[in-house]
């Protein structure tokens, strides 16, 4: 599982991969649909030992699906190897505005997931990027299924009452007790 919403104000937007060259460099894999807007970022927040401090962004570009940043004080390999696994993250007031039909995925986790009776399924656990469709994990105690992200079966996902209604399709939910009593 991913923990997408550990921060009240902060949003996590990459994770540093490994050093890029010699002179402290490192390489950034981005969680966002538009790189380009960041590239423009004065500082970037790392989690490193499970803290936040913030880094100055000296020069910042994008290269095959990732982002080679280099940051003020880290001026070698070996200082750029020891980022590796840390997450970047930006505060939320400069995240990227959304159109009036987008969400922020750390938004959709922890979502009730309801059918159309008002039966609570579960709760969104994690996001999953498909290729064809996106796709939500949800969990009820041990159980999990995956909910595609496509209309008829996703009703309505609303993050300000943290609620989604679903139209589960035959199987969707295995052999959970929700769909035991759904086939009553």
């Amino acid at each position: 599982m991913t923990d997408y919403d550990d921060y009240d104000e902060h949003t996590w937007i990459a994770t540093i991969i490994g050093a890029h060259g010699i002179k402290g460099a490192v390489r950034a894999k981005y969680f966002t649909d538009t790189p380009d807007y960041y590239l423009k970022s004065k500082v970037f927040f790392i989690e490193n030992a499970g803290k936040l401090s913030a880094l100055k962004i000296v020069r910042i570009h994008q290269s095959k699906n990732c982002w080679i940043i280099l940051f003020d004080g880290i001026n070698t390999r070996n200082e750029a190897e020891g980022l590796k696994g840390c997450r970047l993250l930006l505060p939320d007031d400069q995240l990227r505005p959304l159109d009036s039909n987008e969400v922020f995925v750390h938004q959709i986790i922890g979502c009730s997931v309801e059918d159309q009776n008002g039966r609570v399924l579960g709760e969104i656990t994690d996001f999953l990027e498909t290729g064809a469709n996106n796709v939500y994990e949800v969990r009820n105690g041990d159980s999990v299924f995956l909910v595609p992200d496509v209309p008829h079966v996703v009703i309505e996902l609303n993050v300000e009452t943290q609620r989604m209604i679903i139209d589960p399709i035959p199987g969707l939910l295995g052999n959970s007790a929700a769909e035991s009593d759904a086939a009553i």
